[in-house]
């Protein structure tokens, strides 16, 4: 007799942790730099640069990148920038977590204000979460099959299974290069850059994963013509694949990127002259792919002959309850108080930050807030650049009629569209698009049968048999069940009371012959 097993390759998360740091440090103005009058603008950005795992800890090395856009006492040079670095060492706990185990660190800057000390010298404060994971990979073994059985009975059940079909990393490079349009003088001088990546659509094809989205590029740039500030938006789509054994079009992706690394310089075009912009992009992507299947697995086994002893042990498995997405329109009003008028918004950006997910009867719900920033001209010569800032609340029921209460919820929130435009001197209207995607996976346990063993027929319990019986059936029996006690094949049942199917009636008798 030999066993057919299939492997059925799952994952699980090991271990999570969370946790806050306060980064706080000064920041001196470059020596070249001219001395600072007011900040207007600031961006930071985290760059994890170890990851150091022991058993139950986790040493998170990195450093927060700031960047300062401020006028400036010189009348020459009125916008500058300056940037400085934050390093921090963060110790984690993480419990379970061996020293060979993988971890997945992804961060969220809850707040970071910077402040003027004096002309030379500027105060950066951040809030810092880091999300810890450890996903743990595993193969469930189930008998599917018996050859060369004879003698023994064996009941299949059908599993509908979500499994683990691909799983692994990889990075892809975005090359985009930006030409000025005629009208628009050439750079001198790049003083603020905003590049961002938007709709990003992650798909799995035939060994291939689909990769698009766009760039959304903003810079605030000195001119060659009399050193005029200029400034010019505009989005680049992208597109292209990356090689992935395994891959399949019809496979559930849950493919998460980080950006790795963000270059930029401004370079000559064909002519000699600093009119183009060349970007390139590092994302680092964490592939999952999932897979339906529906796998018939061997239930349980008796003989018709010997004795057969099945070795079962649970299996813990899941599969995909939903997969669904929705779209939250928000749109808020808000003042601005400026002692000036707003002249003209020159850029705007969101991100997105989810607070909570809950399973209701009758959906996700997923609360959070969206972090508006807006950079305008003002008509106050004294400062005549200056910025908006905002947290837009947003809350969105995503909808799940299946009963989802005790399921695995793999969420995704993208911002996807963002319009801010003035209403007046005074007052902005803020339009907003977020994109909320979610599959669920409901976990279940299943006994499965690993091995079967064939003893020695049990003599006396089958002389204890009658030689020929009628049986009455109860309203629970079944013919396995039948069949097992009386060491008679299922379909040797059927044939002896004409039955065509395996359903069973309380009360109805059927003809057993005990056979040698």
């Amino acid at each position: 007799m030999d066993i057919i097993h299939n492997n059925i390759h799952m994952d699980m998360v090991k271990c999570r942790a969370v946790s806050q740091m306060t980064l706080e440090d000064d920041m001196n103005l470059p020596q070249d730099n001219p001395d600072l009058d007011k900040i207007i603008f600031r961006e930071g950005t985290l760059n994890l640069t170890d990851t150091v795992v022991t058993n139950d800890h986790v040493l998170v090395k990195g450093q927060l990148l700031v960047t300062v856009l401020y006028l400036s006492e010189d009348e020459e040079e009125r916008l500058a920038r300056t940037t400085g670095k934050l390093s921090f060492e963060e110790n984690v706990y993480l419990e379970g977590i061996q020293q060979n185990d993988t971890v997945d660190v992804t961060w969220k800057i809850e707040d970071l204000s910077v402040t003027m000390i004096n002309s030379r010298k500027i105060s950066a404060r951040s809030m810092i979460t880091l999300t810890l994971q450890s996903d743990q990979l595993y193969d469930e073994e189930a008998a599917v099959d018996l050859m060369d059985a004879e003698g023994i009975e064996f009941h299949k059940k059908q599993m509908d299974i979500t499994s683990l079909a691909v799983c692994k990393r990889d990075i892809y490079r975005i090359r985009q290069d930006l030409e000025l349009p005629a009208s628009m003088p050439n750079f001198y001088h790049v003083i603020w850059q905003s590049i961002r990546i938007a709709s990003v659509d992650m798909r799995p094809m035939e060994e291939k994963i689909a990769i698009s989205g766009e760039l959304s590029v903003f810079l605030l740039y000195e001119s060659m013509q009399d050193g005029d500030h200029q400034y010019y938006e505009t989005t680049l789509p992208f597109s292209g694949t990356i090689d992935c054994q395994g891959s399949r079009e019809m496979m559930i992706p849950d493919i998460r990127y980080t950006i790795a690394s963000r270059e930029a310089e401004v370079r000559p075009d064909l002519d000699g002259e600093e009119r183009c912009f060349s970007m390139e992009l590092v994302l680092d992507l964490c592939i999952k792919l999932y897979e339906q299947q529906q796998i018939s697995v061997i239930e349980d086994v008796y003989g018709t002959r010997n004795e057969v002893q099945a070795d079962v042990r649970d299996g813990n498995f899941r599969h995909m309850l939903l997969r669904n997405s929705g779209k939250c329109r928000v749109t808020e009003k808000r003042k601005i108080e400026h002692t000036g008028a707003i002249l003209q918004l020159i850029h705007s950006e969101g991100e997105v930050y989810t607070d909570s997910t809950s399973v209701q009867e009758n959906g996700i719900e997923v609360e959070g807030t969206v972090h508006i920033k807006s950079l305008y001209v003002t008509s106050d010569d004294r400062m005549p650049y200056a910025a908006f800032e905002d947290d837009i609340p947003f809350s969105y029921l995503l909808e799940a009629k299946a009963d989802a209460k005790d399921c695995e919820v793999n969420l995704q929130v993208a911002l996807e569209q963002l319009s801010v435009t003035m209403l007046d001197g005074q007052e902005i209207e803020i339009r907003m698009t977020i994109d909320v995607a979610a599959v669920l996976l409901e976990p279940y346990t299943m006994q499965l049968v690993r091995d079967v063993e064939v003893l020695p027929l049990d003599k006396e319990k089958f002389r204890a048999l009658p030689g020929i019986a009628v049986y009455v059936a109860k309203p629970e029996d079944s013919l396995w069940q039948i069949g097992k006690k009386y060491y008679m094949p299922v379909a040797r049942i059927k044939e002896l009371n004409g039955l065509t199917t395996d359903t069973l009636k309380g009360g109805e008798k059927l003809l057993l012959v005990k056979e040698r």
